[in-house]
C-alpha cells in the first residue's frame, strides 16, 4: 500500500512538471499582465501652499522599476489627448470608465509616443509594443510613457 502512495505521488509530480514545460511567462500570454504590475504604484500626495494645489508623485516599487526601458506589449483602449499634435493615451479601460472620466486611477493610463500614426477605434482594444518609461520628473505628464510605440505582432 505504501508503494502505491509513493507511485501516485511520483505520477502527480511528473504530471505537474510536464505541464509547466514550455509555458510562457504571464507577460507573454496576457498583455493585461503589465497593467496588473503597473497598478501597484504608490502615489505620494503633497499640498503646495504657494500654488494652492495638490501634487501627485509616483513611487515605483521594485517590479515596476525593473520594467524601466524594457520593451513591453500592452493591450488597451486609445483615448485621444491632443489630436492636432498626434498625442494619444492608452487606457486599461474603455473611455466610459477611464481615468479621465473619474472611473480609475492614474496608474491605468500611459502616454503614447509613436513615430508612425496609430489608427484606432475608441471602442476596440489595441495591442501596442514599445519601451516603457517611468515618469518621475514632469508633473504635467502621466506616470507611464510608451516610447517608440507601434502595433504589436500577435
Amino acid at each position: 500500500m505504501k508503494k502505491l502512495h509513493i507511485f501516485a505521488a511520483l505520477c502527480c509530480l511528473l504530471a505537474a512538471a510536464t505541464a509547466s514545460w514550455g509555458q510562457k511567462s504571464p507577460a507573454d500570454e496576457d498583455e493585461m499582465y503589465y497593467w496588473k504590475v503597473l497598478s501597484k504604484v504608490k502615489v505620494k500626495t503633497t499640498f503646495d501652499p504657494k500654488a494652492q494645489t495638490m501634487s501627485y508623485e509616483p513611487v515605483f516599487g521594485k517590479y515596476i522599476e525593473q520594467l524601466q526601458g524594457k520593451t513591453i506589449k500592452i493591450k488597451g483602449y486609445i483615448i485621444p489627448a491632443d489630436l492636432a499634435k498626434g498625442k494619444m493615451t492608452l487606457s486599461a479601460f474603455p473611455f466610459s470608465s477611464c481615468f479621465f472620466c473619474g472611473g480609475a486611477g492614474p496608474e491605468t493610463v500611459m502616454e503614447i509616443e509613436a513615430s508612425q500614426p496609430i489608427i484606432y477605434r475608441m471602442d476596440k482594444p489595441i495591442l501596442l509594443e514599445g519601451k516603457l518609461k517611468l515618469n518621475r520628473e514632469d508633473p504635467f505628464r502621466l506616470f507611464y510613457i510608451l516610447q517608440e510605440a507601434k502595433y504589436a505582432d500577435d
